[in-house]
């Protein structure tokens, strides 16, 4: 059994090595704060980074957003705000400061100042949450912000080589002897859906998760070029975990636009109050742990038998 762990956006800051620490590190959590173990010798992991072949593009040039076309003072506003938003970066953590998820935190006590900090975020992850469901319905200005904000994504769609570049080192990964897990998080999720599409029935997906997918929304649906169906070699399930605070995964993956059986499983988790998008908040959600760790065990029953 192999377990591929597709990255969403902003990873330039990383290299194919600490983004596979990183991603070990917070899976690990879960896995222990849920007193599960795994043996090595029944699966391996494949972490294939893509992050740097963006540094390779000059993207700067490839956007071309024309502002004038936003007339509206609430859309005047609303680049300048999502970029101070963007520049509220925080660090890459280690094992020791990676921070638990609240499911794990019984004995809780958050001073004043703390709790009036979450309620901020939380207000500003509520007010993005609606500002993106309301750009859902309007696919074009959604685009142009796209452009101007999520670089790899629009080099993902308008530039073929480069989406090319990163499907060669996803599905290299891929051994048509052998059965694999997918786990794929934010735009990782677009990308892994597209390479799976791709890939032939004689490859074996025995079970695809997404987390924090953007994949329902109308500016990422009109480019994928075929109605949404599920791809041939997927042999299991398809996972779908999403938070409705997470102003990037909004909606579930149903019916119409996901009308295909066997169903995908929608689930319905919470991450952090404040970074409600990251994938620290849910590598290590004890339902995602649960959801890999059991087809894992089941693989390795069927070993013994």
């Amino acid at each position: 059994m192999k377990i591929i762990f597709i990255h969403g956006i902003n990873q330039q800051n990383l290299d194919a090595v600490s983004f596979e620490k990183h991603w070990l590190d917070v899976f690990n959590i879960g896995l222990d704060r849920n007193n599960l173990n795994l043996d090595a010798e029944d699966f391996r992991f494949a972490f294939p980074f893509y992050g740097d072949i963006l540094t390779s593009y000059n993207f700067k040039n490839a956007i071309n957003l024309d502002m004038a076309r936003l007339n509206y003072n609430f859309f005047d506003k609303l680049p300048s705000f999502l970029e101070r938003y963007r520049k509220q970066e925080i660090p890459l953590q280690t094992t020791d400061d990676v921070p638990l998820l609240p499911h794990y935190e019984y004995d809780l006590n958050y001073s004043l100042k703390n709790k009036f900090l979450l309620l901020s975020q939380l207000a500003k992850d509520r007010a993005l949450k609606e500002m993106v469901i309301l750009l859902n319905h309007f696919p074009n200005l959604h685009e142009s912000l796209v452009e101007k904000f999520v670089a790899e994504a629009y080099l993902y769609w308008y530039k073929p080589a480069f989406k090319q570049a990163i499907h060669d080192r996803i599905t290299a990964c891929f051994d048509p002897n052998e059965k694999h897990i997918v786990i794929a998080h934010s735009l990782g999720t677009v990308i892994a859906y597209n390479v799976l599409q791709e890939l032939s029935a004689d490859y074996h997906i025995e079970r695809f998760i997404t987390l924090a997918s953007p994949l329902p929304f109308n500016v990422v649906q009109r480019h994928i070029h075929e109605p949404m169906s599920r791809p041939k070699g997927l042999q299991g399930d398809w996972y779908n975990f999403y938070s409705r605070d997470d102003y990037l995964t909004t909606f579930p993956m149903v019916a119409p636009l996901f009308d295909f059986e066997p169903r995908i499983q929608n689930k319905l988790i919470t991450t952090f109050v404040d970074r409600p998008h990251e994938i620290i908040g849910y590598l290590q959600h004890p339902s995602v742990i649960r959801c890999i760790f059991e087809k894992i065990c089941n693989f390795s029953s069927n070993l013994v038998d």
